[in-house]
């Protein structure tokens, strides 16, 4: 009961404060239909601001994952293009030995056929030390991770494709295996399967839920046409004797050049014999003449290595073309997640800040009301 008081007009402050509190709401309502937004402030809703931010990271997460994972079946794809145009050469370089083998030519032709050889040989290291991603040496190269001074034609660092031994000491910085994340997240799990040396590398087990390591093995002229093996004619010729001028040239019983003696014709042979078997990947199984075997045969060679190296890259990028599709479908199903607690239902909205603007109308004008109540007094002085 207000009575007839003039200090306080208590009417008015009722309508004030209910017009007070429908404004509110209707900024409130303006500013969420205004952003497509139901949280804006801590204040709309504490609890589900942290359970929306958390899926906000979630999603940002798996959106760059997939752009990683993007990335690597790009990296996969330049590595299978080089390898292809490898195995091109390889053909060719097949079809030269055999050409050769046959004695309807004589030296001087068979040395010409041996120049195209050696020049396709050249052209299979080109295309090792090209080949990058990003600046980065895709494939490894004879003479890596070797010691100060060390002649880098006498070593190569042969790789089982695709498994875990190293391709040389400075296998990280040349680049040819690649960490790539391809998860929003870094568990405990993924740092259990972390090997920071692998052998001279860094690299993922397959018990990495977020993270996978692509290796990629020694493909240059060294590690498609040599395996443990050694010419003995030239020191440092990791490739039996093959080079631009005397690829096919006749040997002798040492391994040097003799084409003038007809008695070593028998050496060319087994010496193209050779070459042809390391082409097809079967490893020579006993020594040659002009050749001597330094350890046992292990890697595949020539168009085995080559095939076996993309049936690796054909695999991995089957498989992160399953991640991609997989983090594609789960930045949908968590962006949902984080849009049903985050965003606003403009159709239950507008009805809220049409039901506040309405009250907003009414205090007002029952704001106006209760100040002419007070007029009313004046009546008891008349």
């Amino acid at each position: 009961d207000v009575g007839m008081r003039i200090n306080h007009n208590i009417s008015a402050m009722y309508a004030a404060n209910a017009n007070g509190a429908a404004g509110n709401a209707v900024s409130s309502s303006l500013m969420k239909l205004s952003t497509g937004l139901r949280i804006n402030n801590a204040s709309d809703d504490a609890a589900g601001l942290g359970v929306s931010e958390n899926l906000r990271k979630e999603v940002l997460g798996s959106t760059q994952a997939a752009k990683n994972t993007q990335d690597a079946i790009s990296l996969l794809n330049i590595a299978d293009g080089a390898l292809n145009e490898q195995s091109s050469i390889l053909q060719r370089m097949r079809e030269l030995v055999v050409q050769a083998m046959n004695d309807t030519y004589t030296q001087t032709e068979r040395d010409y056929m041996g120049t195209e050889f050696g020049q396709l040989t050249s052209e299979l290291d080109r295309i090792a030390n090209v080949t990058n991603f990003n600046g980065m040496r895709i494939f490894g190269i004879s003479g890596e991770g070797t010691a100060a001074g060390a002649d880098p034609s006498t070593v190569t660092n042969l790789s089982q494709l695709g498994g875990a031994q190293p391709l040389g000491a400075t296998e990280v910085g040349s680049g040819h295996y690649f960490d790539i994340m391809t998860g929003a997240d870094v568990t405990a799990a993924d740092n259990a399967a972390y090997d920071p040396t692998g052998g001279g590398t860094s690299e993922y087990g397959n018990a990495a839920p977020n993270f996978m390591t692509i290796k990629f093995g020694q493909m240059d002229a060294d590690g498609l046409l040599t395996t443990d093996m050694a010419y003995t004619g030239e020191a440092n010729d990791t490739l039996y004797g093959v080079s631009a001028t005397n690829a096919f040239s006749m040997v002798d019983a040492t391994g040097a050049a003799d084409p003038l003696h007809a008695a070593n014709y028998a050496n060319i042979q087994a010496k193209l014999g050779t070459l042809l078997q390391l082409i097809d990947g079967q490893s020579p199984t006993s020594a040659t003449q002009g050749f001597t075997f330094n350890g046992t045969l292990s890697d595949p060679t020539g168009l085995a290595r080559v095939n076996q190296m993309r049936s690796f890259i054909g695999a991995q990028t089957n498989s992160l073309q399953h991640t991609l599709s997989n983090l594609q479908v789960s930045i949908i199903n968590q962006q949902s997640a984080e849009s049903a607690i985050r965003d606003v239902d403009f159709a239950s909205e507008t009805a809220v800040l049409t039901k506040n603007q309405i009250l907003m109308s009414s205090s007002t004008a029952m704001l106006a009301q209760a100040n002419t109540l007070q007029n009313s007094v004046l009546k008891l002085l008349q």
